[in-house]
Order: C-alpha cells, then sequence, then structure tokens
C-alpha cells in the first residue's frame, strides 16, 4: 500500500493517523472564528485544520432552494444560495487564515466544490485538496484538482463503487496517485454504518483510507482507527450554542483535546497482528499460572505416583504439562504438601 504526504506528514501503513478539524462551515465566514479555530486545532495537537473555498455563484443554479437545518435553538429554515454567501472569506482573509496556520505549525487545505475555487486555492498554496462527497461524479472538477499534482482527500458519501472507480480512473490519467479515500456516511441507524468498509476500500484500492464521522459521536472514530483507518476528520466548533449549520454536531476545543489524545491512545494500543504478551501479563503469569506441587507429604526417596501432585499457584514449578515426566521419579529430599516441585526435587 502506497503512502502520501500532506506537508510534512506521511500518511498510510504504519503511520500515525492523521487527524483533521473540520472547520468549513463553522468557522461562519467570520475571520476572528477562523483564526481561533487554528488556535483550537493547534492546541489539541491536530495535524490539519480544513476549511472550505465555497463560490455558490458558481456551483449551484436553482438559488430559491431553501435547507433546514438544526441548531442550540431549535431547527431552521434557510435560503441555501445565502447560508453559502454567508460562510465565504475575501482572498485576503483566506491568506491571513493560511499565514496563522503556518504560524501555529498546523497544515492548512480545504475543500473546493467549484473549477475556479481551485485557482485561488493555488494561490493559496493548499497542501492539499479534498473533494466532497457531492463531487465523486464532478469528472471535470477532480481533473482539474488531480492536475495540481496535490493530494487529494476524496470523501465518499453516497458513492458506489462504479463511481470511485471512474473518479481514481480520472485522477490516475492526471498521473495523480496521491489519494485519501475517506469513508464517511451519513447512515441513520447503526447497521448501515458499516465500518468493515475501511479496510474494505485499502484492500481493493491499496491507497490510505480514513474516516469521518458526520455527528458528535466518538464510537464509530474509535472503531475505524482500530480497523486501520490512516486519517480521522473531526469537526471542531467554538461552541455547539453557535447559530448557524453544522454548529450543533461538532465537537468544542476541550471535547477535541480529550478526543485527539483519546485516538492517539488508541493508536498506541493496536500494536501488531499477532500473539505477544505484555510485560505485565509476563510478570503477573509467575503469580496466577499454576504449577505441579506435592499434594501430600512426600517423604524422601518415594516413587511419585499421580495422586501425589496436583496443581496450584504460583506458576513459579514445573508447568502442568510435563506432570507424565514426573510421576514414576523418585523423591530426592523430603517433599512438604503444598510445596511448588522443581525439578532438583525429583
Amino acid at each position: 500500500m502506497r503512502k502520501v504526504k500532506i506537508g510534512p506528514r506521511q500518511i498510510g501503513p504504519e503511520e500515525p493517523v492523521f487527524v483533521v478539524a473540520e472547520a468549513g462551515t463553522t468557522s461562519n465566514g467570520d475571520l476572528p472564528t477562523a483564526l481561533k479555530l487554528v488556535d483550537a486545532a493547534a492546541e489539541a495537537g491536530a495535524d490539519a485544520i480544513k476549511f472550505m473555498i465555497l463560490g455558490p455563484d458558481y456551483f449551484m443554479s436553482d438559488r430559491t432552494v431553501t435547507y433546514e437545518y438544526e441548531w442550540a435553538g431549535g431547527r431552521h429554515v434557510e435560503n441555501m444560495y445565502e447560508m453559502f454567501k454567508k460562510l465565504m472569506f475575501t482572498e485576503e482573509e483566506w491568506f491571513k487564515i493560511r499565514d496563522h496556520c503556518r504560524e501555529r505549525g498546523i497544515i492548512f487545505y480545504a475543500t473546493v466544490d467549484y473549477l475556479q475555487g481551485v485557482d485561488l486555492a493555488e494561490r493559496l498554496d493548499v497542501a492539499a485538496y479534498k473533494l466532497s462527497s457531492w463531487d465523486i461524479t464532478y469528472l471535470p472538477l477532480i481533473e482539474k484538482v488531480g492536475s495540481t499534482g496535490k493530494p487529494v482527500q476524496l470523501d465518499l458519501g453516497p458513492a458506489t463503487l462504479a463511481d470511485l472507480a471512474k473518479a481514481m480512473q480520472v485522477l490516475d490519467q492526471c498521473g495523480n496517485d496521491q489519494v485519501i479515500l475517506v469513508y464517511c456516511t451519513h447512515a441513520a441507524i447503526d447497521r448501515e454504518v458499516n465500518l468493515p468498509s475501511v479496510p474494505y476500500l485499502q484492500q481493493v484500492f491499496r491507497c490510505p483510507v480514513g474516516y469521518s464521522a458526520d455527528s458528535l459521536e466518538t464510537a464509530p472514530d474509535i472503531a475505524a482507527v482500530a480497523l486501520g483507518a490512516h486519517l480521522i476528520e473531526k469537526r471542531l466548533s467554538l461552541s455547539r450554542s453557535y447559530f448557524g449549520h453544522h454548529h450543533i454536531h461538532a465537537v468544542e476545543p476541550d471535547e477535541f483535546k480529550e478526543y485527539l489524545a483519546c485516538i492517539r491512545r488508541v493508536e498506541e494500543m493496536l500494536g501488531h497482528p499477532q500473539l505477544t504478551p505484555s510485560r505485565e501479563d509476563t510478570r503477573l503469569k509467575e503469580h496466577y499460572y499454576v504449577s505441579l506441587v506435592a499434594d501430600r507429604d512426600i517423604p524422601a526417596g518415594t516413587v511419585i505416583t499421580r495422586d501425589m501432585i496436583a496443581c496450584k499457584w504460583p506458576g513459579t514449578g514445573i508447568a502442568p504439562e510435563f506432570a507424565d515426566l514426573v510421576v514414576g521419579r523418585t523423591a530426592r529430599r523430603e517433599i512438604a504438601c503444598n510445596q511448588v516441585l522443581g525439578w532438583d526435587d525429583v
């Protein structure tokens, strides 16, 4: 399986999980908020923060569409075009966000969902591109992003295997094999989450595969890491009480710090696919494994029979598997009842 490099970080097998703070909508199109999110992500120890370069004038034909979402105050219906317009940054603001990421030592990249946005992203020198789940069939955009030669995070969402194969073919034709697939599901019920998709995609496409959850829940993220996910993306908000799309489904800075620590702890636990007792298990087995012990007082010179021995703690003597080698031997010295047998006793 090949690895992908974003900024200074290698992503793939035998590498730490690449943790991304998602701030596309939760930055509110507000520069101070965006900069604070960069600070929060950096302080938590995230590898990268991802924003969204939005251009509703380019990707929306019907500007009357409304969108209903949940926020801390209840349900809200908003014109989608106007909502996206409020989430936009000026080019000058984008450079300030990028430069702040560099100052804080965190990788900056972005989702781009329209062709002209790629040009802006190139001027910003993004470290990588994300293509959203809804753009898996937008082959001209995939081609333009792939042609930059930058790493591509390809979110899957509603994608079928055929959709993905076509997108990968376009990237291959661009000569871009720096692809990270991200399994992200909007499943409403647990049985449809289907997390084994993560190792399945790794086996089929031989590239790094990540996971992105569309909720506050941490259980699927942890499970995905345990299944071998190379990238984890989590939505970050300064406060779930903020008005606007996605805040209520995002983690707050303190929670993100705890979340990231948990991810790091889980990957420490993964180890390697083999049976290797821990040092503590090895130490404890001397206490709690059983050994052959005398089940009665055995005088010196006695020929030991099966009924004279038993198996009891601790595990510092002759192992039970060697009982047949002990039976029939002669006691070299007097052996007291419950004494652990050693080879020098027979």
